[in-house]
């Protein structure tokens, strides 16, 4: 069971009421007619957020989207693991899989149990997809990872059956459960991220401003525009500037560099820098439970995910 609290995957009326662009009375009086019953608290469950949604003409994506970068601290199993929950308070039915055998995002989001099947399991045939599945909170799934996907790679090297089919082909079988998938992987170039590339709608890399961030981020679109033609994929490729500081130079030239270089691949929000983005997977912490500003970029970047923004 996860460790975050309950308010961490539900949404406030204030919050659904910016982001409808009306008030939180009229929210209220939104979401009593279509659910039917006095609202008496001020968070709404990812349930009742969908049904005002869908009433309101809101219509949820059905996508996999896995976030990948070859160079480590981007903020990338951050990004997953917000943009994730943030989802599933708007209403979305997210499953998280954990393809970074560091787990990072499953010790985020409350599962440490390196006895869990993880997907070396799925792929060696010894648990079907489902089994594997743990449940986190409603509107939140989860596959975690552990040391024991570490061979995976090698799994796949040596594997007799259609490798790069080894994501892709499990995820069919459960991918109707869910609006949205959200893979997080290892920072890599790897047999294991070519199959969560063949496996994905969209792929978004996360970008600091560091040049051998920016070095990174060029290698992975030259990698991802090889696997595309390789494989006759039709993926949407994003670049998401994270660590944004603008009391800094670099962050403003490297965000204009990734403007001049990537803009039609470059996503309209961005993320600033702050302690509480340092923190948040390290602490297990989501970070829409506080007042933090930073969440207002997770916000609207899951928004633009979600097709809302």
């Amino acid at each position: 069971m996860s460790t975050l609290a309950p308010q961490e995957f539900c949404i406030t009326l204030s919050d659904l009421a910016s982001f409808m662009e009306i008030t939180s009375a009229e929210v209220k009086k939104k979401a009593e007619t279509v659910l039917k019953k006095k609202l008496k608290s001020q968070w709404l469950l990812p349930e009742e957020v969908r049904a005002v949604l869908l009433a309101e003409g809101y219509k949820y994506p059905h996508k996999t989207v896995s976030v990948q970068m070859l160079k480590g601290g981007v903020a990338k199993t951050t990004s997953v693991l917000n943009m994730g929950l943030r989802a599933a308070m708007y209403g979305a039915r997210v499953l998280f899989v954990d393809l970074d055998q560091q787990a990072n995002l499953s010790f985020a989001l409350g599962v440490e149990d390196e006895s869990l099947p993880v997907w070396i399991d799925i792929h060696e045939k010894r648990k079907s997809i489902e089994e594997c599945v743990r449940f986190i909170e409603p509107h939140v799934d989860l596959i975690p990872s552990s040391l024991n996907n570490s061979v995976l790679d090698r799994a796949l090297m040596n594997s007799q059956r259609n490798w790069a089919q080894a994501v892709k082909a499990p995820l069919e079988k459960i991918k109707h459960r869910y609006d949205l998938i959200l893979i997080d992987t290892a920072p890599a170039l790897s047999m294991v991220n070519t199959a969560v590339t063949i496996a994905s709608d969209e792929v978004i890399l996360p970008v600091n401003p560091d040049k051998f961030a920016f070095i990174g981020l060029q290698k992975n679109l030259e990698e991802l525009d090889d696997i595309k033609k390789d494989f006759d994929l039709n993926f949407v490729k994003k670049v998401l500037f994270t660590k944004f500081d603008g009391r800094e130079n670099a962050s403003h030239e490297l965000l204009q560099k990734c403007i001049d270089s990537f803009e039609d691949t470059l996503m309209k929000g961005y993320i600033r820098t702050s302690a509480e983005v340092k923190n948040s997977v390290r602490s297990g912490k989501s970070l829409f439970a506080g007042k933090s500003a930073v969440k207002e970029d997770y916000d609207f970047v899951t928004r633009e995910m979600l097709g809302f923004a």
